[in-house]
This record gives structure tokens, sequence and C-alpha cells, in this order.
């Protein structure tokens, strides 16, 4: 049975490209290998591939050129360049913004699995959009049946309803699925925040509940809250990727993804009503933070709660840089912030009504106070 979904490996040396291929296989993916940009291009052509991989090995093959200039021919595919060295992938990142995301790997042997793990991730994403719409297709052909039958006993009539509501959760199901594995395929690039995008969800959806959210808007704030930081994929490795405190330069730049994540995020239908909180999660109470100088109310209630969860969720974790904050200190620096960074209302809230408790029993306490000042900014 021929594979639901293909991926085209360009590397000059066919020795690597077989070990590529070995390290795709199992993954319900048709794998086609080519040499050259040529051969490589006119494959693209003929068949599109949902994964495009290519070996970076100047001047003979630049690999984010290539990928660049395969935008027009697979616009959706997932692009990634391997480079051998980690100088290479940081030469890579100062190069102009690219039109298209490419995600940079080292091609070491142990961050091949990350590899696996992110290209895995993407075939169950398009399995997953695949099914959608089929799901769609079958929904509107249902729905025009139903307008033709409208002299049908009531009791028939009721039946296909139910029908129809039945694909209707299961479209439901499928969209939440493809945006936590969007999510997903976030966490893989930086494999230090692991499971960060899923308790910010949570903590943002108790305090929602704790502070009266109506109740009809908490799906999309979930899906809001889980890819606050979708901007993320467009971050350079080097800085996202950085086990140091940030210089200021590093900072501007780690400071454009939110409004990165909005303009990938506003093509997704079902997050509009809740795009302040990918926009505006990192706005402050006392208007200076960014990237639209709110201030106090003006700031959508979804980004302050976002705001809270996402810095209480950095102070308490362990980070390449900092150990995580026992969660004593975690309030009395939020306490410390609130009527500064945070809603100081939202921030009682949090505390009070036990939210910050939340994964006590997973994360456990911490020993060392680390570094507030590099958490919560």
């Amino acid at each position: 049975m021929e594979p639901r979904f293909r991926a085209l490996v360009l590397h000059p040396q066919r020795e690597a490209t077989q070990q590529l291929v070995g390290l795709l296989r199992g993954l319900e993916l048709g794998v086609e290998i080519a040499t050259n940009g040529t051969d490589a291009m006119r494959r693209i052509r003929q068949r599109v591939p949902h994964v495009i991989i290519a070996g970076h090995h100047p001047p003979d093959l630049d690999a984010p050129a290539f990928l660049e200039a395969t935008i027009a021919a697979a616009p959706e595919a997932l692009r990634i360049a391997l480079v051998d060295s980690p100088d290479d992938a940081v030469e890579l990142d100062f190069r102009p913004a690219h039109t298209g995301t490419i995600i940079r790997f080292v091609a070491r042997a142990h961050e091949r699995s990350r590899l696996r793990a992110l290209i895995g991730e993407v075939v169950k994403l398009a399995g997953l959009i695949e099914e959608s719409r089929v799901l769609t297709r079958r929904l509107a052909v249902e729905q025009k049946q139903l307008q033709r039958r409208q002299t049908l006993l009531d009791v028939v009539v009721k039946e296909r309803t139910n029908e129809l509501e039945d694909s209707y959760q299961k479209l439901k199901a499928a969209n939440r699925q493809a945006l936590f594995g969007l999510a997903e395929a976030i966490e893989a690039k930086d494999p230090y925040t692991k499971g960060h995008c899923g308790r910010v969800a949570a903590y943002t959806l108790v305090l929602a509940r704790e502070a009266g959210y109506p109740d009809d808007g908490l799906e999309t704030l979930e899906f809001g809250a889980f890819l606050h930081d979708i901007g993320k994929i467009g971050i350079r490795d080097a800085v996202l990727l950085k086990p140091g405190p940030l210089d200021d330069a590093e900072w501007v730049h780690m400071r454009e993804h939110p409004v990165k994540g909005y303009e990938i995020a506003s093509k997704i239908e079902m997050l509009k009503p809740i795009m302040s909180a990918v926009r505006n999660h990192h706005e402050r109470w006392d208007g200076t933070g960014y990237p639209d100088k709110m201030k106090g109310d003006a700031i959508p209630l979804a980004a302050r709660m976002v705001a809270i969860a996402d810095a209480f969720d950095a102070m308490i974790t362990d980070r390449p840089y900092k150990a995580g904050l026992p969660l004593p200190e975690c309030k009395k620096a939020l306490r410390k912030q609130a009527g500064a960074m945070f809603d100081p209302d939202l921030i009682e809230t949090f505390i009070e009504r036990g939210v910050c408790e939340l994964y006590q029993d997973e994360l456990g306490e911490h020993a060392d106070a680390g570094d507030v000042d590099r958490v919560v900014h």
C-alpha cells in the first residue's frame, strides 16, 4: 500500500542520504532522494512532497536558498535544512529573514531523534488535516441532501441531523488535535520547554473559571493559551536555544515572537476571537510591555490571564539557565509584580484560589531561588 505522505531528501552524499532515509522509515512516508538541486526541483514539480530536507554543503549546495526556491511549488511543505556544525547553524541564523519558515538542525547523531520526532508530528498533523477536509466535504454533501429532503418524515430528519452532529464533533476533535499537534511541533524545536504550552493552557483555563470568564469562550481560550508561543517558530535557533542570558540585540529579536505568532495564527479561523492571547501576552499592566504598549484594562482579559500563567510556569519550572523557584517564592514574585506587570485582581485570584498549585505534585519543590528577573520578563 502506497504511503499517504511524501518526503524529498536532497543531499550530495549518497551515504548521508541513505542514513536519512533509514531515519524516516516507519513514519508513513514515501521517501524520494536526489543528489542535486535540478533533479530535486524536477521531482517536486512532478509530485509535491509534504516534507523537504536539504543538506547544507556550500558552495555546491546552499540548503536555505534551495528550500526558499521550493516555496512556489510546495507552499505547504515542512522545510528542514541540515547543517554539519553549530557554527553553520549560527551563520545561517544571521542571514536575512526567509519568506517561508525553514527549521534548521545540526546533523549530529544525538539530535536525529529530535528530527524524527518533528517530522513524525508533521505527518500526524497532515493526516488530521486530510481527515478534516474529508469530513468537511462530507458535511457539505449531507447538508445539501437534507435541504432536498425537507418533505421526509420528522424522525428521518432527526436521525440525519444526529449524524451531522456526530460528524461535526469529529471535525472539531480533528481540528483540536491538529492545533495541539502544531504546539507539539513548536516544543520539538525547543526541548527545554516540553509541556510548557499544555501547563499554560491549564493554568489559564482554571484562572478563567475562577475569574468568571464566559463558559462559551473557554474552549477557544484554551486554544489561544496553548498556542501563545507559536511565533517562536520564527525565532533564530541561536537565540531560542541559547543556554545563557540574552544580550540586547537578542532580546529585540526574541520580542518579535508575539507579532510573528499573530501573523501565523491569524490564518486559523477558529483562533480569530482569541488572537490577543497570542499577540498581547507580553503586555504589562503599567504599559511598558510589548508589542502594543497596552496599559491596564485596555489589555484584553485573555492576554492578561495568559501572561500570568506563562510567567508563573517559567518561574516554577527548571530551565537550562536557572533552577525553578519554590512555590512560596513564586507567589512572592507574582505579588511584587502585581500592578506593575500583572493585573492585581487576577494575581490575587491566581494565588488565593489555589490555581498556582495545579501542578505541584508533578513539579515538586525547588531549593534554588533562581533568576526572577529573567523568567518574568
